[in-house]
This record gives C-alpha cells, sequence and structure tokens, in this order.
C-alpha cells in the first residue's frame, strides 16, 4: 500500500517586496542564496525518517510516493537555475515519485531567461505559475511590483516556446486605484495569453503587510468592494462563457488542468514544507517553519530543526477544517464520506447554522453534497465562520 504526498518548497528571494505580500520573502543579500539552499538541503534529509517514523506507529502505509511539489515565494525564478534544478533532482534521486507527478515552479515575469527555463524543463517542471497580478504599468508600480506588463507577455511567450503546456496567471482584484476599465482589460488581455489555468484573487490587506500599516492605506484609493464583488461576479460569467471552468473560490481552469497540489490542501491530503515560512500538515498535526531566512539557515546550521511552532489537530478541529476548506471547492462536500469519515452528520451537528444559511441563500445541498451557491462564494468567510465552534 502507498500514499500521496505533497512536498512545497520555499524561495524568499524577491526583487522588492510588494505592498500587500505577507508572506516571507523581500529583498536579501545575493550571498544568502547559497547558504539557504544548502539549509534547504539539510532539511529535506530530514523526510525519510519522518516518513518511517510515520510508518512504525503502524498506520499500514509501506510507502510513500510524491506526486506533486510546488517550489514557490518569494520568485523563485530570481535565483540561478541551477540552484532550483539540482534541488529537484535531489529530490528525484531520494525518494519515490510517482509517474508524472505535477512540478510547479512560481516565476516572476521579466526574471527567467532561456537557459533558467531549460534548467527547470530539464529537471522536470511541467507547470509554471506566473505572477501577473494585472495588466497596467501604473498599478503595478503602485504596489510594488517589479515587472512591467511587457515582462509578463514576453515571459509567457517564452515558456510557450520553450515547451511548457501548462501556465497560471495570477490576477489579483481590487488593486489600489484600480477601475473597471482595468479590470475587463485584465480579462482580455488573459483571452489572448490563453493560459491553462486562472488564479483569481480579491486583494487581502494584512496588518503585517505594508498596505495593511497606516502610512500604507493613507492614499491607498481602494475600489469599492461591491464594486471589486461585482468585478469577481463578471469574470466568473466571463471565463465560463470563454472555456474556463470554475473548481475553486478563486481557481479557474481549462478541462483537466486543476492544481494538483492545491487541491491537497482543499482535500485533507498531507503536505510537507520546506524552507523558511514553510507550512506543513502531516499524521495529525500543522507545523511552521522559522519566518526569516537568515534565522532559518542558523537554525539548520546548528543542527536544529526548522520548525518554531506545532499544533496538534484535535478530531473537533479536524472536522471543521474539512468542512470550511472543502467548501472552497465548487463541487463542495461529500456528506456521506464525511459522516464515514467522521461519524458526524453535519445535518445534524450543524443543522441550525445550515438552515440559516440555505435562508440566505450562501449554500444548498445537492446529491448528497454541501456546496457554496455563486452568492456564498462572495461571502465565504462568513460561512466558513458558523462551523467555527
Amino acid at each position: 500500500m502507498s500514499n500521496r504526498l505533497g512536498l512545497y518548497i520555499h524561495v524568499p528571494f524577491c526583487l522588492s517586496k510588494c505592498s500587500y505580500c505577507h508572506f516571507a520573502s523581500g529583498v536579501f543579500a545575493g550571498s544568502l542564496i547559497k547558504p539557504y539552499f544548502r539549509a534547504l538541503r539539510r532539511e529535506m534529509e530530514s523526510l525519510p525518517g519522518l516518513l518511517q517514523t510515520w510508518n512504525a506507529k503502524g498506520n499500514g502505509v509501506a510507502d510513500w510516493v510524491i506526486d506533486t511539489i510546488f517550489v514557490g515565494g518569494g520568485t523563485p525564478s530570481l535565483v540561478d537555475g541551477q540552484e532550483i534544478g539540482q534541488s529537484l533532482e535531489w529530490i528525484r534521486n531520494s525518494f519515490s515519485l510517482a509517474p508524472f507527478p505535477e512540478i510547479t515552479l512560481e516565476v516572476n515575469p521579466g526574471t527567467v531567461t532561456d537557459d533558467k527555463l531549460d534548467c527547470y524543463r530539464d529537471a522536470g517542471v511541467n507547470r509554471i505559475s506566473l505572477g501577473v497580478q494585472t495588466f497596467q504599468d501604473r498599478l503595478l508600480k503602485k504596489v510594488g511590483r517589479s515587472h512591467s506588463v511587457a515582462d509578463s507577455i514576453s515571459t509567457v511567450e517564452m515558456c510557450r516556446r520553450k515547451g511548457f503546456d501548462n501556465l497560471n496567471v495570477d490576477l489579483i482584484a481590487g488593486l489600489p486605484g484600480q477601475t473597471e476599465d482595468d479590470w475587463r482589460e485584465n480579462l482580455s488581455r488573459v483571452a489572448v495569453l490563453s493560459p491553462e489555468h486562472l488564479s483569481l484573487y480579491l486583494l487581502e490587506i494584512h496588518e503585517d503587510a505594508h498596505l495593511g500599516k497606516r502610512e500604507g492605506l493613507a492614499g491607498a484609493a481602494l475600489p469599492d468592494e461591491d464594486l471589486v464583488a461585482d468585478w469577481y461576479r463578471e469574470s466568473v460569467d466571463w471565463l465560463e462563457s470563454a472555456g474556463w471552468e470554475q473548481y475553486e473560490i478563486s481557481n479557474f481552469c481549462t478541462p483537466g488542468r486543476q492544481s494538483r497540489h492545491n487541491l491537497k490542501y482543499w482535500t485533507d491530503q498531507p503536505f510537507i514544507g520546506f524552507g523558511c515560512g514553510a507550512h506543513s500538515y502531516w499524521a495529525g498535526e500543522r507545523w511552521g517553519n522559522e519566518r526569516d531566512p537568515v534565522r532559518y539557515v542558523e537554525l539548520l546550521e546548528s543542527g536544529q530543526p526548522a520548525a518554531t511552532f506545532r499544533s496538534e489537530i484535535t478530531p473537533r478541529r479536524h472536522l471543521e477544517e474539512v468542512v470550511f476548506l472543502g467548501l472552497r471547492l465548487n463541487a463542495g462536500l461529500d456528506l456521506w464520506r464525511c459522516r464515514r469519515k467522521f461519524g458526524v452528520d453535519l445535518r445534524e451537528r450543524f443543522g441550525r447554522e445550515l438552515s440559516q444559511l440555505a435562508q440566505g441563500g450562501l449554500i444548498e445541498i445537492e446529491a448528497g453534497r454541501l456546496k457554496l451557491t455563486s452568492r456564498g462564494r462572495l461571502f465565504s468567510n462568513e460561512v466558513f465562520v458558523q462551523f467555527m465552534q
């Protein structure tokens, strides 16, 4: 018997720090790159022992097979392609990979070359995720992005020339100064570039990001939230009419091109994260690594673990997570499978909440599956909180 496992590798290096970003990333000295990748390799070397410990607990799993790898950041494409290639080669030589694994690399437009793309392809990368965010140079500059619209277009064209046939484009709705015409231009550009996958995010303002601080919000000129919600609704209809299917609140794809790695997060599958700020979910536990890359390197070089917090997932919390993460998917949550897994009938446990949400037009139960409605996807956080007791 085998089980499938996803790996996430975090690369924190950036040319600039975006005003909305709260991830473990930033502008760091180039001299940190090689020590960081040595520390990353050292942390990854702990994985075989971790898997053996899990198997020794009698969980009935004889082997673990890695079927997805996601290299994110930060800007992984900023570093030498050989660093990425060597890390992926080491994983391939050290672990069992499933046939045709999905291997994704995040790329910032304007930071790749033909040589880098050759390194990625030779190392097995078969999916590129492009942080485009928007197609207006003035907005890119306003939020601290280091690329231009021309960079986005040329990077897509370069990836196509190099044979990459599974591209994702990230877009953000609600950026400071963004207008309805800007957003419609974004959709028009996407139609021309024809990526296989599109991630459409509504801007979230985090307190630890520059935009979330008083000086960042001053003069930010954020578009009206109701207007942004209208853009989202119109985008869903337009994308579906143009051949993309929505399979998750923020994600759309052409048939069969869902992000297999991200689906793990929403379907209660295990994943292990390596690198500063990386998180893991496995064997009834969540843990996260030191966020500062300098401190992360120091910990690994001194033989200490990178994790700075661990949290055991209680049965009650596990149920809550399965519900609100599963509801992010358009397919919704299989109530029968949930009952078989947890011994709980959600219609009995959350009867009052489900009734109120249904009356508000936010959820529906169809063919034994609990789903968000189109309106519910706009107010998903209000739905999710009803299952956090």
